[in-house]
């Protein structure tokens, strides 16, 4: 049987020679010991933000962003197997995501909330500042990213009601966070902005058109499309990444009476991709060769997406290293037969192990 031990903090690994044996940790002030096999799955260092941390370290460009992952991702995990020597790998490849939600009452919040992918999927527009779009919204992360990077905030992501509709739980649930605004019309969208309603109207009929083109002459476009063939999207085009995927389209005539769902938006560093080198059977190394008793999965795993993840893709992280070190981890406690195997350590260190064993 398992045992759950929450609100506790591992701070160290125990080792016996070339072998870790288990772990301490301090739970209620009190430090204590288990033994056994470790496998480290704490996340990555997307909020490492602390002098000497690894985004200092290794991305001290981005620490500026702000961040979606939680304050506890600090990289404790990859600490942990530095100290014994485990080997890292791409550690330098931070993944910012173009659609950290800022909150108007809270613009400097350094963790925001992410909006989903599926916002752009189902024909989201981005604005910059004076009302522009410039890029293919359905772009990668990086892509996006870097666009953003040479325009002007704030960076709005706005949804007209076909979109919205196919996606309202989404909507109502980052409106009522605070997170993104309702608005009655197209013309109230443009008060707010700043921005003559008739270049937002023109902007969504240059939208429209390239919609129509690309349906009636798919290759005919002036521009290079994204992930292959050709686009007449104008905005997203002259960047080398036209746009060629259309949903839930208005004209610019529709735009002054059309409803909206806006959320500002802003990149923040989102996913490492780098973290503990690992085999395929999710052992961590060390001189090239696998580490006896430390296992690795999840992001504090790395080398499993190159330089950037795809959507979804931490999946193979979580679910399938996850089970692969569960898998090989167990058969290294119990062999072959499934028997416990006494790790060896003095007895003195067994006596006081709370490992439960049936």
């Amino acid at each position: 049987r398992a045992r759950i031990v929450n609100k506790a903090e591992v701070y160290e690994l125990i080792t016996n020679g070339e072998a870790i044996v288990g772990c301490r940790y301090k739970k209620a002030g009190v430090s204590n010991r288990e033994y056994g096999p470790v496998i480290l799955c704490s996340g990555g260092f997307g909020a490492d933000f602390g002098e000497g941390s690894l985004l200092a370290k290794y991305r001290p460009d981005l620490l500026h962003l702000p961040t979606t992952n939680g304050e506890h991702c600090t990289g404790d995990a990859i600490k942990m197997g530095e100290s014994v020597k485990a080997q890292t790998i791409d550690l330098e490849w931070v993944q910012v995501h173009p659609t950290g939600l800022v909150k108007p009452d809270d613009e400097a919040a350094k963790v925001k909330f992410l909006a989903a992918e599926a916002l752009r999927g189902v024909g989201g527009l981005i604005f910059n500042r004076d009302g522009e779009r410039f890029c293919n919204e359905l772009g990668r992360r990086d892509y996006v990213t870097g666009e953003m990077w040479k325009n002007k905030a704030p960076f709005r992501l706005c949804l007209n009601k076909a979109a919205s509709d196919e996606i309202i739980w989404h909507c109502k649930h980052y409106t009522g966070r605070g997170v993104m605004k309702y608005y009655e019309s197209g013309e109230a969208l443009a008060k707010d902005m700043g921005v003559p309603v008739e270049k937002l109207a023109a902007a969504h009929q240059q939208h429209y058109e390239a919609s129509k083109k690309q349906e009636a002459d798919p290759e005919g476009g002036k521009w290079d499309a994204y992930p292959g063939g050709k686009s007449h999207d104008e905005p997203s085009g002259k960047t080398g990444v036209g746009k060629k995927f259309y949903h839930n389209v208005i004209t610019g005539a529709q735009f002054a009476k059309e409803p909206f769902y806006v959320a500002i938006i802003t990149p923040a560093i989102h996913y490492c991709m780098g973290g503990l080198e690992t085999t395929k059977d999710g052992e961590c190394m060390r001189n090239g060769k696998a580490l006896p008793g430390l296992y690795v999965a999840g992001e504090a795993a790395g080398g499993v997406h190159g330089n950037n993840r795809l959507g979804g893709n931490s999946l193979l992280d979580c679910v399938v290293f996850g089970r692969v070190a569960g898998r090989h981890c167990a058969k290294y406690a119990f062999g072959e037969d499934g028997k416990f195997r006494p790790y060896p350590i003095e007895k003195r260190d067994r006596d006081v192990s709370q490992v439960i064993i049936q």
